[in-house]
């Protein structure tokens, strides 16, 4: 090889090393070429399932069964654009939304996986211990609160930490939530100062935050109880609880069940 060829071999290696080490840092901190040959900045989201062994698809395309230990799946370096994200088990009702990925933005979402046929359960004073006599009672009184309820008066109900709100008026057959703590920590399923979460055509015989949720809420509307994402992002997910005659459902504090009254019959619902 004459020095000529060598010098020509060196100046290409100079000149295709300067063109790609601008390229591999642009791509490594995140930039992609857009349909249009201009540079984008890319995105991520982050999706959680409270339940294990459940698959995460993207785009038809499956990345990820969760399980004990990763209970969720981040993606990253996405172009700017709309994702269909479907969480699945067997046994159990799947979610699907459209998500929005934005630029230099991670989106987060929470999947709302619910058994198709949840554990249920006939109960009575006596399958109570005795420990839990007041817990009874407790569970008692409320059905009697919930049925002598004025139709004109506003019910509501807070999360633990006392920062969203939910109300409703059953005159009226809808259920709004609300952020109430600090704006600069609005969560991402409250986007707007009042949520109309459920505009039903029929009676709202009970509302409540899902136990161990605060995006999600349970409802009691004609023959079920179902529970409802306050996430609008891609539609809100409903997903039946119970399904009956014309039940009414009442929580007791920490106990994740939920208790439903139903032509008389009190049921343990466990999820």
């Amino acid at each position: 090889m004459t020095l000529r060829s060598r010098r020509i071999i060196l100046a290409f290696s100079i000149l295709a090393f300067l063109i790609m080490v601008p390229l591999v840092l642009l791509y490594t901190s995140g930039y992609r070429m857009g349909s249009d040959f201009h540079l984008i900045k890319t995105g991520g989201f982050y999706v959680s399932s409270p339940v294990s062994g459940s698959q995460i698809f993207v785009d038809g395309q499956l990345e990820k069964e969760t399980n004990i230990l990763q209970s969720g799946f981040f993606m990253q370096n996405l172009k700017p654009g709309t994702y269909s994200v479907l969480v699945a088990k067997e046994g159990y009702w799947p979610w699907i939304k459209k998500l929005n990925i934005k630029e230099q933005m991670v989106t987060e979402a929470r999947a709302l996986i619910l058994p198709r046929e949840p554990k249920t359960a006939a109960v009575s004073e006596k399958d109570f211990l005795p420990a839990e006599a007041e817990k009874y009672a407790a569970i008692k009184s409320e059905f009697k609160k919930l049925n002598s309820l004025p139709k004109s008066e506003i019910a509501e109900k807070f999360t633990n930490h006392g920062r969203e709100r939910m109300w409703w008026k059953p005159e009226e057959n809808k259920v709004w939530v609300e952020w109430i703590g600090e704006e600069e920590s609005r969560p991402y399923y409250l986007n707007e100062d009042k949520n109309l979460v459920l505009d039903s055509a029929f009676p709202v015989r009970n509302a409540d935050f899902y136990p161990g949720r605060k995006d999600v809420i349970i409802v009691a509307v004609q023959n079920g109880v179902f529970a409802i994402e306050t996430d609008a992002r891609g539609g809100r997910i409903l997903q039946p609880v119970y399904r009956g005659i014309k039940p009414v459902f009442t929580l007791h504090e920490n106990d994740p069940a939920i208790y439903i009254l139903d032509a008389g019959t009190l049921i343990k619902v466990s999820l």
